[in-house]
């Protein structure tokens, strides 16, 4: 009974998952062109079954196809399903987090891109990467792009010529029946749908945005399609194969064994909500673990060599290959498992030659020659992942040496366990003998004993770096203050970035830490400073729903009202008029409720026209942390931005200013 209901789980959520997905046809399709032809797009409307799907290509055809035991589709772009990497982000456009299929490199160390970017050759085409189609499904490793066919795709896309399709519901803002207008852009019908809608203009003048692959809806047909992106076919993931019948949601089972390979602030973040994060658990990163339990939450028990078990969200989880036999270029063939440790070839020259086709050669890696590291991964071509002077390269297994296994025993030695003692010792202090690294690591603890004690080393840098981040910003958004009040005496760097540009500020805001605010606004540090992505403390804060946090930024003297004029817009009575006979004729948004939306913002001055006083800080987007709570229906947080006089006549960049972002919200306060 019990199995037959989780099936049931996972099969509903699959289903659920899929509609609005954009696809292309698959390796078994036999439905002639249907589609328009190899690379025309369509959209997933609904499922029949776990078994058939049904869908609406760009050309109007709609009819069902099989997605279980013979795959007829590919799954070209799932961002419109909502479908996120919570913690991810893309490090090339910065998509944070990303939407849709996340590919993360195989390569290199924490590398991601989102699909425009994988498929728009960024990074490295000699890499092999991981493709990610959800949260927690298992990774499955791909050829290099390099070695890969590309195809076109062809559908609604810039460019194109269109008529109203079969969702249709917007009377005859097109003109009337069979009116056509041309694709301006693709755009995003909601924050959490991206590339769900196009925006059209009509032949007759008008504009407007419209459904392509929101819930499943098609507002639009094709006429003169028009070329999309090129993509790696063979690449995509087919519609249904990662669905009903999988060994769960997170391709985990009783007895894997798993790493957690993440950052340290990511891991955190996709926790909550899955156990939580202690101090105690740092002993999970860069051990591995079994797995012993699947809760009812599918949140996956591990045990580890201490003896303590812990409970992991299925996303911070790598399963470990099993030992994989490898053939060395001498006369002895070495077996490699996880948890060996091996020594890199010190012949510059000849590891160069070696490292062609298993993951290159880069200057960067000059530092581990010779060096003993160890194996932390093993891919399906035998190439070995080397966790070695604290960073991790793949390497040609004929570039290394083992000296010792993971079980202690070292070949031909029959002292074997005592040198693998000393060897493992050797490497831990390599890589843990950093005194920068130290502190950091127990600035992140929040040991303030230890933490003043390396301070105290004539060697320490109180803004020295370690995994990406100083002490300062990993005390302050784990909420240690007695260690932010040791770094501070020690004059740490209030104001340092990490790579993502985010301060101490934004670390307190992201890990709900209001009492750390306030000590920082002490000490001079700023509340409005902006990360690399536009945002502010004040965004994060509303965005991760932490409101102790916005109203101690608001107490503090946070400014609502950062001006920034390259993207401030202003919208007029006639914009407001507008976007009000779109909800109501388009989108079977009541009247009342509009009026509810008006009568709640107007009392804040929100429709006079000459608010240039203070406006709202933007982010990357361009929305403000007033268009924040109202996408999280967060109405504590909208009560406290109002009261602190933030802006409602600002819009984001796709032009709606509060009142049109609640109104396309359907939020009635």
């Amino acid at each position: 009974m019990e199995a037959g209901a989780s099936t049931g789980t996972r099969t509903t959520r699959f289903m659920m998952e899929g509609v609005g997905a954009r696809v292309i046809r698959g390796p078994e399709w036999k439905w002639g062109k249907q589609d328009g032809g190899e690379g025309h797009v369509g959209t997933v409307r609904n499922f029949e079954s776990p078994e058939e799907v049904v869908v609406v290509w760009d050309n109007g055809t709609a009819a069902n196809y099989r997605c279980s035991g013979a795959f007829d589709l590919r799954i070209l772009d799932s961002a419109p399903t909502g479908v996120k990497h919570d913690g991810t982000m893309c490090d090339t456009c910065r998509q944070q987090p990303i939407f849709g299929i996340r590919w993360k490199c195989a390569e290199c160390g924490n590398y991601d891109l989102c699909s425009i970017c994988y498929h728009g050759d960024k990074h490295h085409l000699r890499h092999r990467f991981f493709r990610i189609a959800t949260p927690g499904s298992e990774r499955v490793l791909l050829e290099p792009r390099r070695k890969s066919k590309k195809i076109g795709i062809r559908g609604i896309f810039p460019g194109a010529r269109v008529v109203r399709g079969v969702d249709w519901q917007w009377e005859d803002q097109d003109g009337g029946n069979g009116r056509r207008g041309k694709v301006n852009e693709i755009q995003d019908w909601s924050a959490a749908s991206p590339r769900s809608a196009a925006y059209v203009i009509w032949d007759n003048g008008a504009k407007n945005l419209y459904r392509v692959g929101f819930e499943g809806m098609a507002d639009l047909k094709v006429v003169s399609d028009a070329k999309g992106q090129t993509v790696y076919r063979d690449h995509l993931p087919l519609l249904g194969e990662q669905g009903p019948g999988r060994t769960g949601p997170h391709g985990l089972q009783i007895g894997d064994q798993v790493n957690v390979d993440l950052e340290l602030e990511i891991v955190q973040s996709l926790q909550h909500g899955h156990g939580g994060w202690t101090d105690g658990m740092f002993e999970c990163l860069g051990t591995t673990g079994t797995v012993v339990g699947i809760d009812e939450d599918h949140d996956i028990v591990v045990s580890y060599p201490s003896g303590n078990r812990w409970t992991f969200n299925p996303a911070v989880l790598t399963k470990v290959q099993i030992p994989v036999p490898v053939t060395s270029s001498s006369s002895d063939n070495q077996t490699f498992a996880v948890g060996d440790l091996v020594q890199i070839c010190h012949d510059i020259e000849k590891i160069k030659l070696l490292q062609r086709g298993h993951g290159e050669w880069a200057e960067a890696m000059a530092p581990t020659l010779g060096k003993i590291g160890r194996v932390q991964q093993i891919y399906h071509d035998g190439d070995l992942k080397v966790e070695v002077c604290s960073t991790s390269w793949t390497y040609n297994p004929q570039a290394v040496t083992k000296v010792a296994s993971s079980d202690g025993s070292v070949p031909g030695n029959s002292s074997g366990e005592r040198l693998s003692a000393l060897l493992k010792k050797l490497f831990e202090t390599h890589v843990s003998g950093d005194v920068n690294e130290e502190l950091v690591k127990t600035a992140a603890n929040g040991d303030a004993t230890k933490c003043e004690e390396c301070l105290k080393r004539p060697e320490a840098d109180v803004n020295g770096v370690f995994a990406g981040h100083t002490a300062l910003q990993a005390a302050s958004q784990n909420g240690h203050l007695e260690v932010i009040k040791i770094l501070l005496r020690y004059s740490a760097d209030v104001e340092m970035e990490d790579k993502d540009g985010d301060r101490a500020v934004h670390h307190a805001a992201f890990g709900d830490e209001p009492g750390v605010m306030a000590l920082l606004a002490g000490a001079g540090a700023d509340l409005n400073a902006r990360n690399k992505r536009r945002q502010t403390a004040l965004h994060i804060a509303v965005n991760k729903g932490h409101a102790g946090v916005v109203r101690t930024l608001l107490e503090l003297g946070c400014h609502p009202s950062l001006q920034v004029p390259a993207v401030l817009k202003y919208l007029g009575g006639e914009s407001l008029r507008g976007i009000a006979t779109v909800q109501v004729t388009g989108c079977s948004t009541q009247p009342p409720k509009l009026k509810r939306v008006y009568a709640s913002l107007a009392t804040c001055g929100s429709l006079r026209g000459d608010s240039a006083a203070a406006s709202q800080g933007l982010d990357s987007e361009g929305d403000t942390p007033l268009h924040d709570a109202i996408s999280k229906k967060r109405d504590d947080m909208l009560a406290l931005l109002l009261d602190h006089a933030a802006d409602i006549t600002l819009t984001n960049n796709n032009g709606f200013n509060a009142l049109h972002h609640a109104a396309l919200r359907g939020n009635p306060r």
